[in-house]
């Protein structure tokens, strides 16, 4: 007989194993436990557990089940790879992968079970490790309101696909998106996109997408890996940051900062077209006595309400801002003469005609206008505002509530 194949060296093999060869007669006793493996599962030698109930290491959680289980056994059933939790000589746990097949007496009659044991112990720790990881990183990616999708190479096919995939997006946004989606497949590079949508209820909604390539060994594009996450807070917050950089936050025209930017645009395209413009500066009259009378709260209303009545003057290429206090400054473009800039004047007025009631209180408010002309009073902004300026205060000089042309020389008529 091949020594390999002898009892004996069966006998060896099971002694020294590792794993946990086991025998119980009918009513749960051990029978048999390799040594080894006692020791490395259990802590303890085979033979202080022979004879010993075999519920008496299983984990209380799961002493009935596993009861049920070994009544199946008795039964005539085999049970493979179902998992159980020991309790070690030292009071610690190990978590078992146990197979169970029926033990037959000589005459064919169950009289036991018998069947090997292996310490899952590291791997329901890893696994447990995994299940926390990957929790953790869903938790992640839905607290940063991200969208996971993926996109396989040799098909094509797309597991969630991102928006920029989807007719709501914005016709504008959805080229220049899939081209820069091309070129990251072509190349093997990561991609990266801003793009506009269209909700159902008619709104713009903002998404960032982005995804890196997996490669195989070869360097060949395998899929591609991403996320799209909804940032419309954060543009919604960028564009208002951008607005109070260039807008008057009382009234929401242009400020100072956006005046100078409209007026040089408005100076280079008449110089170029070799066209008139103007720029008219306003200063409230009588709006102290709001302030005084009501405080600051009902003087901000007013402005507000100033601000527009002097909108609705104006046309679309034309620019109204408030360049602090209860001036505000004009800029008319395209104008052939100073009679189209009295028409805007006259019209100033007659919207500041009518009452303004704040909090109760009726209150007449006028304006003094000064308007200088471009190219014939002055050649750049700075120059412009200056003498529109002086024409104001000579508008306030001859009584106030009109407006005044600038004529050169520090004069206005």
């Amino acid at each position: 007989m091949d020594e390999l194949s002898s009892p004996d060296a069966y006998r060896n093999l099971v002694e020294t194993s590792s794993e946990l060869f086991w025998s119980l007669d009918e009513a749960g006793r051990w029978t048999y436990l390799n040594a080894v493996g006692a020791r490395r599962i259990y802590g303890r030698e085979a033979a202080v557990m022979i004879g010993r109930p075999h519920g008496e290491v299983v984990a209380q959680e799961l002493a009935e089940r596993d009861e049920a289980i070994f009544r199946r056994v008795l039964a005539g059933e085999s049970v493979f790879d179902y998992e159980t939790r020991h309790r070690r000589n030292d009071g610690s746990y190990v978590d078992l992968s146990m197979n169970a097949i029926p033990l037959r007496g000589a005459q064919g009659r169950v009289v036991g079970a018998t069947g090997t044991a292996r310490d899952i112990t590291e791997y329901k720790r890893a696994a447990a490790a995994l299940h926390e990881s990957v929790e953790k990183l869903r938790l992640a990616v839905e607290a940063a309101d991200l969208r996971y999708w993926e996109w396989d190479a040799a098909s094509g096919a797309l597991q969630a696909p991102p928006l920029e995939h989807d007719d709501r997006v914005y016709a504008e946004d959805r080229e220049r998106c899939q081209q820069a989606w091309r070129e990251a497949v072509a190349r093997g590079e990561p991609y990266e996109a801003e793009y506009r949508v269209d909700t159902p209820q008619g709104e713009i909604e903002w998404f960032f997408s982005r995804a890196v390539p997996v490669l195989d060994g070869g360097g060949k594009l395998r899929r591609m890996i991403g996320v799209s996450q909804d940032i419309t807070a954060r543009k919604r917050r960028e564009e208002a940051v951008q607005f109070l950089a260039y807008h008057d936050s009382l009234t929401g025209l242009p400020n100072r900062r956006l005046l100078d930017d409209r007026l040089r645009q408005s100076l280079y395209a008449a110089e170029r077209r070799e066209r008139r413009l103007a720029v008219m500066l306003l200063d409230l009259d009588g709006f102290k006595r709001v302030n005084d009378s009501l405080g600051h709260r009902a003087g901000d209303a007013v402005l507000r309400e100033v601000a527009a009545r002097l909108a609705s003057c104006m046309r679309k290429a034309d620019t109204v801002a408030r360049q602090g206090g209860d001036e505000f400054a004009i800029v008319l473009s395209d104008v052939e003469s100073q009679g189209d800039c009295r028409i805007v004047a006259e019209k100033i007025l007659r919207a500041l005609e009518k009452d303004f009631r704040v909090d109760g209180e009726s209150f007449s408010i006028g304006a003094s206008m000064g308007i200088a002309l471009f190219p014939a009073d002055a050649g750049d902004s700075d120059a412009l505002l200056r003498n529109a300026d002086a024409a104001m205060y000579r508008a306030k000089q001859l009584g106030r509530n009109q407006y005044c042309f600038y004529t050169g020389w520090g004069r206005a008529v």
